[in-house]
């Protein structure tokens, strides 16, 4: 009895690390589209987790989604885009040995679930890249103003210009061509560029490669931008970019079409109110996601914009944005 028993917590085991790790993986997958609900579907199954010892692959395994904790819980075929939710049940059914001297069954029936999902966080001790660009229209509680597909600045040039009259063209990202945003840009003068964190070099790398903030930030709270040009950072900015496994896509879309990408070109950036007065006492409002460029399109010219591509909601750790249209999110277990 000892040696079965002992055999059937062992697979419980097993199979409560399965679903954990793989409805995680589920989550992650969601996006809001209906290719997302099938990859999320397909994530138990592309598993290479065995139990028993490794003897077993989990074949009796239920998959299902639901827009909010309690439910309810659906199949694939009734999910809704906007499913945060996943729940995955794996039940195995492992052979007893010694139990059926006593009782007349030769297997044990072992079940375990758990469920994860998209968390928002308005909250960050690390990740969030350290630029932060102007908002567009505080009554879109939504996307700020900003158009996904839509390129904005990170870096801004030391004197920010529109196109004029004369054919001398805009050093300006496409989408903050406006004189509204000009206007703000300006008043911040020509030291503060976008950069919100420290200034020394190995501050600058730690925040860029790999994620450091030296500020804890909360939704609401004032962002400090650092004068200068930050020239010291283009190499970290490219060291990031290369490790991202697409390196090359220029446009987000080519970059999901591809599926070749790790996610490390998208990036979780604050979004400012521009300041009250305009470019003094600026207010973090919400976070975005934004696609670098390739490393070609980043030069160390003072006048030069640094420009990436909004997308939309940010999943911290995911290759893609999320079921939401706008937010930052984290996969986590929550069952």
């Amino acid at each position: 009895m000892a040696i079965d028993l002992g055999r059937m917590f062992v697979v419980k085991t097993e199979s409560q690390n399965f679903v954990d790790s793989t409805s995680i993986d589920a989550a992650a997958e969601l996006d809001g589209t209906t290719a997302g609900l099938a990859r999320a579907a397909g994530a138990p199954l592309r598993s290479n987790q065995k139990f028993d010892l490794g003897q077993h692959a989990f074949q009796e395994i239920d998959t299902r989604f639901a827009l909010a904790p309690e439910g309810p819980w659906v199949e694939l075929a009734s999910a809704s885009t906007r499913s945060r939710f996943v729940r995955v049940t794996a039940t195995t059914r492992p052979r007893l040995y010694f139990l059926p001297l006593l009782v007349s069954q030769e297997r044990a029936t072992v079940a375990a679930t758990a469920a994860a999902a998209q968390v928002e966080k308005t909250s960050f001790r690390e990740g969030l890249f350290p630029f932060s660009p102007f908002a567009h229209d505080l009554s879109d509680p939504i996307h700020f103003g900003l158009v996904p597909g839509g390129t904005y600045t990170l870096r801004w040039p030391a004197n920010p210009r529109l196109p004029n009259s004369g054919g001398q063209g805009s050093n300006m990202c496409p989408d903050d061509r406006t004189q509204q945003i000009l206007d703000l840009a300006q008043a911040l003068g020509g030291e503060e560029r976008g950069f919100i964190e420290q200034t020394s070099a190995s501050v600058i790398r730690q925040t860029v490669i790999n994620d450091y903030q030296s500020v804890y930030r909360q939704i609401g709270d004032i962002v400090e931008m650092t004068g200068g040009a930050k020239q010291t950072i283009l190499d970290a900015l490219q060291t990031r970019i290369n490790q991202d496994t697409d390196s090359n896509s220029f446009y987000y879309a080519d970059y999901r079409e591809g599926g070749r990408g790790n996610g490390r070109r998208i990036v979780g950036v604050p979004i400012n109110d521009g300041g009250t007065p305009p470019g003094a006492n600026l207010r973090m409002v919400g976070i975005g996601a934004f696609f670098l460029r390739p490393t070609g399109q980043y030069g160390n010219g003072g006048n030069q914009a640094w420009c990436a591509e909004y997308i939309g909601s940010w999943v911290q750790g995911v290759n893609h944005s999320g079921v939401e249209q706008s937010g930052a999110w984290a996969v986590r277990l929550v069952q």
